[in-house]
């Protein structure tokens, strides 16, 4: 899910080699994507090689989702300043160089650091993806540009665990988990050279302003929250924990103020606080962050337990967490067709399903014992799949569909990177119950049925929420 930027329509018949530069920049999308959970199935052998720690390892996830979250807002605006070519370039560029520090990397410390430049760079790169359709297809063919947008975003999803197993069990481009990080570098230089030749310049006619401090106040205050959620388990939550999420609220309260205020002064604000006097808005925002905030987490959960405490190898896990996105495929393509007269029953379908799924995977882990198998969470990772495949392509547009016209682009950056950032919370969350169960003596199935718990009751919030909803997503 990215920032979508209003551009104007383009007419004619559009851009001579358009084609071949959305070929490109999808190119650059699918090594975004990838990256995202290929690193979950490597987060074992990472941590074995460096050493590192649980919370360590959260973090590794957590900052590439934070700076991707934090930018992608700016990162869209960038493009249309700047030009959305030149922004797009900048981003592969940067996100190929820092995949190459990842796997170059000596220390936990200098891993996070290249993780966070990587989310970063991906807000530059992957919002110029939509707007740079808008801008190079006639509205003919955009329908057809955009699926295959969405079919990328399908095909990352699948090949992104069978990836990792592969790369990170058969040391492909260098010591084991490396791998999921070099690959990136043959894939971003060909996207760079490949988008420098194709990619026409495109920019906004009235470009926008950059709230650069509001992007500062925010980054505090969700770090505040993150680092002791994470750090503070592994340290026996000590008495600076508490201060720290104080402080956080102190600042986010200033950023809402700081926001509000430059949109009285008809600013342009990083989050435009009059769309959160819409209900069916904010409640939508909460069903996304509660859907969204446990994904990433269960499979962390997941992947730490078969590997540490079960011996699976990374490619077995692969190919356990492979029942997902089948399970995803069965189901997205009939939430898209029947989105426009069941939007809401599906989201809240799929929030029930999801929510179940969870419970088989606890159960799955409670009649299993030490006899554990990918084969005993196979069913409970099919029916999340599909669970997630009925809310996932289509919660954002309901969501719009609570704002009016001229907010929709505004309302839509919010959405996504309020999803963007309830990755980073999930992880920290959830990291925190498994590392609390684990220091508390628990063994490690009990510890990661415990933090399945949390999904249970995220996506039962999210189910809960669902009758705020705008009924379908708005008609053209």
């Amino acid at each position: 899910m990215t920032e979508q930027t209003t551009v104007p329509a383009t007419a004619g018949s559009g851009h001579p080699r358009r084609w071949a530069a959305l070929a490109v920049t999808l190119l650059a999308v699918f090594m975004d994507l990838v990256d995202i959970t290929i690193v979950v199935v490597a987060a074992p052998a990472i941590q074995a090689d460096l050493g590192a720690p649980t919370a360590a390892v959260q973090w590794i996830m957590a900052a590439y989702a934070l700076g991707l979250g934090l930018l992608l807002i700016t990162g869209g605006r960038l493009g249309d300043i700047f030009g959305r070519k030149r922004v797009f370039l900048a981003g592969v560029a940067g996100f190929t160089a820092a995949s190459a520090a990842c796997g170059l990397a000596q220390t936990i410390g200098m891993l996070i650091a290249a993780r966070a430049v990587q989310g970063a760079a991906a807000a530059m790169m992957v919002p110029q993806v939509l707007a740079t359709i808008q801008v190079m297809f006639p509205s003919a063919e955009r329908p057809k540009a955009l699926g295959l947008y969405g079919a990328v975003n399908g095909l990352a999803a699948a090949a992104a665990p069978i990836a990792g197993g592969l790369l990170v069990g058969n040391d492909v481009f260098g010591p084991a988990w490396r791998s999921v990080f070099w690959v990136n570098v043959p894939i971003g230089l060909a996207a760079l050279l490949g988008a420098a030749v194709l990619m026409r310049e495109s920019r906004s006619p009235r470009p926008p302003r950059l709230d650069l401090p509001g992007v500062v106040l925010v980054a505090a205050g969700l770090l505040l929250v993150l680092y002791p959620l994470i750090q503070g388990p592994e340290s026996g939550w000590p008495g600076w924990t508490w201060p720290m999420v104080a402080a956080a609220v102190a600042v986010l309260a200033v950023f809402a103020r700081l926001q509000a205020r430059r949109e009285r002064r008809r600013g342009q604000p990083l989050v435009p606080v009059s769309l959160f006097r819409q209900r069916s808005f904010v409640a939508g925002l909460a069903v996304a962050f509660a859907v969204f905030s446990s994904v990433t987490a269960l499979f962390l959960v997941l992947t730490l337990q078969l590997q540490q405490g079960h011996g699976l190898s990374a490619l077995q896990v692969g190919l356990t967490f492979l029942a997902w996105p089948l399970g995803l495929a069965v189901t997205s393509g009939l939430a898209v067709r029947l989105a426009a007269t069941a939007g809401r029953r599906l989201v809240a379908c799929g929030a029930a399903a999801l929510a179940a799924a969870m419970v088989a995977l606890i159960a799955g882990i409670a009649v299993a014992g030490d006899a554990l198998t990918g084969w005993h969470l196979v069913p409970g990772l099919l029916a999340g799949g599909a669970g997630f495949g009925l809310v996932a392509p289509i919660l954002v547009d309901i969501v719009l569909s609570a704002v009016p016209h001229q907010d929709a682009g505004a309302a839509s950056g919010v959405v996504n990177t309020v999803i963007q950032v309830a990755g980073a919370t999930g992880i920290a969350a959830v990291g925190a119950l498994y590392t609390t169960a684990l220091a508390a003596g628990w063994d490690i199935d009990t510890a990661a049925q415990w933090s399945l718990g949390y999904a249970v009751v995220a996506f039962g919030l999210g189910l809960s929420l669902t009758w705020a909803l705008p009924a379908r997503p708005r008609t053209p």
